[in-house]
């Protein structure tokens, strides 16, 4: 709380947004009203309001795409990591030892809970904590620490030729198996 004092505010106006729209709910009653203004398809790339907020590119990320390109475009980035971690549930039974099944459901666990956060943070379910949104968020850091989740992930996939680590070797014609 000493550190982050803008953390506290951020609790203290949850579920609240409305009652103080030009001050501490400035941002969540933005992103809400910009998340409307999309509708199903967007605005159109670059014509949103939400650019003119502070953060909007790294904490409010969801509304952003929802407002530009459409409510639906904004479900399916929301899709795409749901994927992934259903990706690694399944790879994780396959994986080559129980490091990489742990690593890579961690990883997905992380990225899952990063989502979740930025979205109903977004929309006021749960307070607005500035978690980013993996591979969508501004930030140099947020994206290199979405690419190494996603590197545990990968490590763990054990199909042929899928990673470095797993190869198909060719064998030429006349090689004995020994």
């Amino acid at each position: 709380v000493k550190i982050a004092p803008h953390a506290l505010r951020r609790f203290t106006i949850w579920r609240h947004i409305w009652e103080d729209p030009y001050n501490l709910g400035y941002q969540q009653t933005r992103a809400i009203m910009c998340l409307a203004s999309g509708g199903l398809f967007g605005l159109g790339v670059g014509r949103g309001l939400l650019k003119n907020v502070f953060a909007a590119d790294s904490d409010l990320a969801f509304a952003t795409v929802s407002e530009e390109w459409g409510l639906i475009m904004g479900c399916l980035t929301v899709f795409c990591i749901i994927a992934l971690a259903m990706f690694c549930i399944r790879t994780a039974m396959l994986a080559r030892s129980s490091f990489y099944t742990i690593s890579s459901c961690t990883a997905a666990a992380v990225m899952l809970t990063q989502t979740i956060l930025n979205v109903l943070g977004t929309v006021d379910i749960l307070p607005l904590t500035g978690v980013t949104f993996p591979f969508l968020s501004n930030g140099g850091s947020s994206m290199i620490g979405a690419w190494g989740l996603l590197a545990f992930i990968k490590a763990a996939d054990t199909r042929q030729n899928a990673s470095f680590a797993v190869r198909l070797v060719k064998r030429r014609r006349g090689e004995l198996d020994e």
